[in-house]
């Protein structure tokens, strides 16, 4: 495989990781998130277990008028809550969303002494026409009434107190541990919406690098594909040509400058120097006769 098909292919791969990084990245969660619930009681409550949940979170609550939160022994909330109709934060079944349950107020057991009479007259049918007075009754039962909790109950009943007007936010950590938190509003009217905001772990630390290498191997594959339609061979041949005039100056001995290390080796300055002048030797040694004449004596 050729390094321009190298190129091309992890410039396939670099735009495949690009795409994911990308996708990724538009889908990614947000760390801080609110969860948020409707309510439409004076009274919302949060349980201890609730609080231990929330840890260092804010625990918000909207409503008109002034807002008041307490805190009680869960014994001591729960004997005041069975007076008064309350809302029940109960969990967090999802990160956006607040699980609610509604509180009902324990109505009184009927007296065991009333029986009804066997000879008793039946009562007269009701007139058909109601009278003022009905209607001004019935209006008045409409309207909310305060709610002073601090008042209605002992000083030592509520342990720790907060106030707020249109909108009270409490630190969830502030509120004592093993405490019940409930949340009023003082003229009566109904609360709108409660919230905890957290801050939630997100495995988001490869979307960034994959984004990164994928922008690299694009980048690439982008050049390997200019490349294969371009043609390099004119520049090549020039650059090719450059190269061999600049070899062809530095073998030119004009081209050198006179004491540098380079005329001194194309001089052979480098080399050491040789007597050409013939050394004195002794004479050789005198042949041995030859045997073609036997009778000859030898010197």
């Amino acid at each position: 495989m050729s390094l321009r098909t190298t190129a091309l292919v992890a410039g396939v791969i670099g735009v495949l990781l690009l795409a994911a990084g990308l996708i990724a990245e538009s889908q990614r969660p947000p760390r801080d998130v609110t969860a948020s619930a409707s309510v439409d009681t004076a009274v919302v409550v949060y349980e201890a277990e609730m609080i231990a949940f929330a840890g260092d979170s804010r625990l918000g609550v909207s409503g008109d008028g002034t807002i008041v939160a307490v805190t009680a022994r869960p014994v001591d909330a729960e004997a005041w809550l069975a007076d008064h109709g309350a809302t029940r934060v109960s969990g967090l079944p999802a990160w956006e969303t607040l699980a609610t349950e509604a509180m009902e107020p324990v109505a009184p057991s009927p007296s065991p002494s009333a029986s009804p009479s066997a000879s008793a007259e039946p009562e007269e049918e009701p007139s058909p026409s109601p009278s003022p007075s009905g209607d001004a009754d019935e209006a008045g039962s409409d309207e909310a009434e305060p709610v002073d909790i601090l008042a209605t109950t002992s000083q030592d009943h509520w342990r720790s107190d907060w106030r707020g007007e249109g909108r009270l936010s409490i630190q969830a950590s502030d509120v004592p541990p093993g405490e019940t938190l409930v949340i009023v509003s003082e003229d009566g009217s109904p609360l709108t919406d409660t919230d905890l905001a957290l801050t939630r772990d997100v495995d988001d630390g490869w979307i960034t690098p994959l984004i990164w290498w994928g922008a690299f191997l694009t980048a690439v594959g982008v050049i390997a594909l200019v490349l294969r339609f371009v043609d390099l061979r004119p520049a090549q041949a020039k650059g090719e040509e450059w190269m061999a005039k600049r070899q062809r100056a530095g073998d030119d001995e004009a081209g050198r400058s006179p004491g540098t290390r380079r005329s001194r080796r194309a001089k052979g300055e480098h080399l050491p120097d040789a007597s050409l002048d013939d050394e004195e030797q002794s004479p050789p040694p005198p042949a041995p006769p030859s045997d073609d004449h036997p009778g000859e004596e030898r010197p």
